[in-house]
């Protein structure tokens, strides 16, 4: 829209403003866009995970998962043992 050519308003002398100056009035926030402002700063920050933690999780799996593996293949080896 060009500003230029609108139509322009004077300005109403504070008296007749319907609503009270801005230091009067408590400005509040709906209970539901709070909610929506903390999930959307949860996935923010969640989106923004740093890679270090991504990368110590698959190694944690990965070395669980090697450890399983030892573990499962030393007690099938010694199922195999022969009874004296």
């Amino acid at each position: 829209m060009n500003t230029l050519l609108a139509p322009q308003r004077s300005a109403a002398p504070p008296e007749q403003l319907p609503l009270a100056p801005l230091q009067t009035r408590t400005l509040r926030t709906r209970p539901l866009d709070r909610v929506a402002m903390r999930v959307a700063l949860a996935l923010l920050m969640w989106s923004t995970r740093a890679e270090p933690e991504r990368a110590a999780r698959q190694q944690t799996h990965r070395v669980a998962a090697d450890r399983r593996a030892r573990e499962h293949s030393w007690l099938r080896a010694a199922q195999r043992l022969p009874l004296r």
